[in-house]
């Protein structure tokens, strides 16, 4: 059902039109029917029964489509979006370490640098989080970071993997690494200071991001013999 992921794909350049003309309209249809084509092209490879790691995945974008839809509502469905993300993610952290914890020097490396990097962000949206009085917001989104960098080093783990083959832990690795800039963004541009077209690249990069992790999962499933893409 290859056109699912072709609708996907439409829907993804829309949005990110809708976005830079700030075409809400637009953007309350395109926003939410790029992620549920790419659910639904997923979902269509999911043979009976489903791979463990395969569901996991599923219930990962099921709850990114719940917090795109609450970011696109009011300031007062913000908690909302970003405990959906949260949910997502840690379903994608069950997904990218359900063969087993990866340990080693490199990643231990890895963990650090993305720990810092989550760390200063962390730092400086709080910063002006508390200068707007916004205090209460502080501890929800710095979990969230936490989670979100979790997810990031995740994806890393996959180099270490023997049934991620061939390019399923690059797809994995970029998609991990947009997710975190495509936050990252949002988090900026809406708590600490405006960016130019901050939403417009924050909508590129996550959607990249949501295109590249449910092809690595694919990549990877395909070679274990799990799906058949059509």
């Amino acid at each position: 059902m290859m056109i699912l992921l072709v609708l996907a794909a439409v829907f993804a350049l829309l949005d990110w039109y809708a976005v830079f003309v700030t075409d809400r309209r637009i953007e309350r249809i395109a926003k939410p029917a790029a992620m549920i084509f790419l659910i639904l092209w997923y979902a269509t490879l999911l043979p009976g029964p489903t791979p463990a790691a395969g569901f996991w995945f599923l219930v990962g974008l099921v709850f990114s489509l719940a917090g795109d839809i609450f970011l696109m509502l009011d300031r007062r469905h913000f908690i909302k979006g970003l405990l959906s993300f949260l949910l997502a993610h840690l379903a994608y952290i069950v997904t990218f370490n359900y063969s087993g914890l990866v340990v080693n020097l490199t990643l231990a490396v890895f963990a650090v640098l993305i720990g810092l990097a989550g760390f200063f962000l962390v730092r400086r949206i709080a910063a002006s989080l508390r200068a707007s009085g916004d205090s209460a917001l502080i501890p929800p989104v710095a979990v969230y970071a936490a989670v979100l960098a979790l997810t990031f080093w995740s994806t890393l783990t996959t180099f270490w993997r023997p049934e991620w083959p061939w390019a399923a832990p690059w797809l994995a690795a970029i998609g991990g690494g947009l997710f975190f800039l495509s936050d990252s963004l949002l988090a900026w541009d809406r708590f600490v200071h405006p960016l130019p077209k901050g939403r417009f690249w924050t909508m590129v990069t996550y959607h990249l991001a949501q295109f590249g992790l449910v092809l690595s999962v694919l990549t990877m499933a395909v070679a274990r013999g799990d799906f058949i893409l059509l």
